[in-house]
């Protein structure tokens, strides 16, 4: 078989798999609202006390803080010292808006480019950062996901209604496939070759940050929904971020924004012993906390930095020639100070 044609399968597959799952998820929450009001489940939300509401929002932010110093670090790993302001202000730009339209790597990326080419950077560079800033999440969410399941599989096993060792078994190939990757990013110093690019692995110091970035992202912004969870839940910690993760993956897979109705249906599945109002309500306030509220702050700073930033589209329209001069002078400033500055050895 042609490799175009086999592409067309695996895109062809890969539309049917999203579509299937989207429509699933579709069919449960009709179900589920055909026994429920809407009523119900905004009475259920203002029910949820403030001091819940207001730790919640804590871990949401704080979690996106973290993001943003991390995006500093990486900036410097890629490309030395830019300054820290707009490493900072690019992830809190990029990090919400890209979790809402969904393709974190592809739009975020984009959105990284706008911000970093006038800085200096290279089409390559740009997305080893958008790779680099989007990893912690993946390594955190998989580590955290099979910790899960060999800790709770007792647990969990009426939840997913898998027998307790299927779900030990199965954790373990993922904490397999951890310790595989760090093994590889300590033994392989060559880049890794992947059709006609070739990528260079962090270094060991990189890749233990990015492990623990991650694990304490996860563990925030999964502390948003646990903290809003209604009573009638009885979920101990380490179940309810099984659940959690396994939920967020399978609304990964479907390919849909945010995994907009997809995480609500299959929260709905996996914990059928809450009521649906309550649970919905719980799920809601989620979205509005972790999502909606960070989403209109990043389209703030965004607004705010292409009518202020002088490299931003106001004064790029206004005044083209300033603007061109502004960023010639910056890209010279920088590129003194790093060659002031002491070279990263990135093979550490």
């Amino acid at each position: 078989m042609t490799d175009p044609r086999r592409n067309r399968i695996k895109a062809a597959l890969g539309v049917g798999a999203s579509v299937v799952i989207a429509c699933l998820a579709a069919y449960v929450l009709y179900r589920t609202f055909q026994r429920i009001s809407f009523a119900d489940v905004v009475d259920n939300m203002r029910k949820v006390a403030p001091a819940r509401l207001a730790l919640a929002t804590a871990c949401a932010f704080g979690a996106l803080f973290m993001l943003s110093l991390y995006e500093i670090v990486v900036v410097r790993y890629v490309k030395h010292c830019i300054g820290r302001a707009k490493p900072m202000i690019t992830a809190l730009i990029t990090f919400p808006l890209g979790h809402a339209v969904g393709q974190a790597m592809l739009s975020g990326g984009a959105l990284r480019y706008r911000m970093y080419t006038p800085a200096g950077f290279t089409a390559m560079e740009v997305g080893a950062t958008a790779l680099l800033c989007n990893l912690p999440y993946g390594l955190g969410f998989g580590l955290l996901l099979d910790i899960a399941l060999v800790a709770g599989a007792e647990q969990l096993a009426p939840l997913f209604r898998v027998s307790s060792g299927w779900l030990v078994a199965l954790g373990c190939v993922g904490l397999a496939k951890d310790v595989g990757y760090v093994l590889l990013v300590w033994l392989r110093k060559k880049p890794i070759r992947l059709g006609g690019w070739a990528v260079n692995l962090p270094s060991l110091r990189l890749t233990a940050l990015q492990f623990g970035l991650g694990i304490a992202d996860v563990l925030l912004v999964s502390s948003v929904l646990f903290l809003l969870l209604p009573e009638s839940a009885r979920l101990a910690y380490l179940p309810f971020l099984a659940v959690y993760l396994a939920s967020v993956l399978v609304g990964v897979l479907s390919h849909v924004p945010a995994g907009l109705g997809v995480l609500e249906s299959m929260l709905l599945l996996l914990l059928p012993h809450v009521p649906p109002a309550e649970l919905l309500a719980s799920v809601l306030l989620y979205r509005v906390i972790y999502e909606i509220l960070p989403l209109l702050m990043s389209l703030a700073l965004w607004g705010g930095y292409e009518l202020l930033a002088d490299d931003g589209a106001r004064m790029r329209l206004m005044h083209p020639a300033a603007a061109l001069r502004s960023m010639a002078a910056s890209r010279r400033q920088r590129r003194a100070t790093a060659a002031e500055s002491p070279t990263i050895d990135r093979s550490e």
